[in-house]
């Protein structure tokens, strides 16, 4: 990604929101990158925080990385187990204003396709579609021995290790691992969307984010418009940038 440099950089915040309304007006695909910060605003931790990660460490004597790698599930299946469910299962998370907003615009047929890392699958609990989960979802779990699928609640209120109810095999939980590659169905689909995009909106992350770079070396469009709080190097990347909470931003920005 290069350097931009535009008028739009000395913009006040209403000009800023009021040009990126008007974009939006115009546009007839959108597609949406959700980083981390978008659920870290209904509750969600960040274990690449150092405050998180120390805290981790501390408890489970590991790191967040070496708990949820492959590795470790395969040969300590007990103590990843006791970690998911505490840390990620039983997580309250409340969904803000973002995924109204996010739901708007796909009502009026403009938002075509959200990417995503994030785990939790509130976008498609809240009735967005077309929601690429590059790494997986806490709810789509399946029996490693016979293929049988369980929800999340199955596996967060299970005494031990989750075991299927028909086999006894091992669950597997739905989400990518630490070693892992990507399924390459779904990065296909989240290349082909980004392709079409003629709006490319990227929330609560940064441009030097994996999943942001990948997009945007599929990006054919000029209207990357980037919403996140924390101001990042690779800001300047971007052809609008606003730094507030993603939930108080979105609505006033989606017609």
């Amino acid at each position: 990604m290069t350097k931009k440099t535009n008028r739009a950089e000395k913009w006040t915040l209403e000009e800023k929101l009021e040009y990126t309304k008007r974009v939006i007006e115009k546009s007839d695909n959108v597609v949406c990158l959700s980083g981390i910060g978008v659920v870290m605003e209904c509750g969600a931790l960040n274990f690449n925080r150092d405050d998180v990660a120390y805290r981790i460490e501390e408890e489970y004597d590991r790191c967040p990385e070496e708990i949820m790698s492959s590795v470790f599930y395969n040969v300590r299946m007990k103590q990843f187990y006791e970690f998911y469910k505490t840390e990620l299962l039983n997580t309250k998370l409340n969904p803000t204003a973002t995924y109204d907003a996010l739901r708007k615009l796909q009502d009026a047929g403009k938002l075509k396709a959200c990417i995503t890392y994030n785990i939790y699958g509130l976008a498609g609990q809240l009735g967005i579609e077309n929601v690429y989960e590059l790494d997986g979802s806490i709810h789509n779990n399946w029996c490693s021995k016979c293929g049988k699928t369980f929800p999340m609640e199955y596996l967060r209120d299970y005494d031990g290790v989750p075991s299927c109810d028909a086999c006894k095999g091992p669950i597997r939980p739905g989400i990518r691992l630490h070693g892992e590659r990507m399924r390459n169905d779904l990065l296909t689909k989240a290349a082909n969307a980004c392709a079409e995009a003629d709006v490319l909106l990227v929330l609560g992350t940064n441009l030097f984010d994996d999943m942001v770079q990948f997009a945007v070396n599929h990006y054919q469009g000029d209207k990357l418009i980037l919403v996140t709080k924390h101001d990042h190097f690779t800001d300047k990347a971007a052809d609008i940038v606003i730094h507030e909470y993603v939930k108080e931003i979105l609505p006033k920005i989606v017609p």
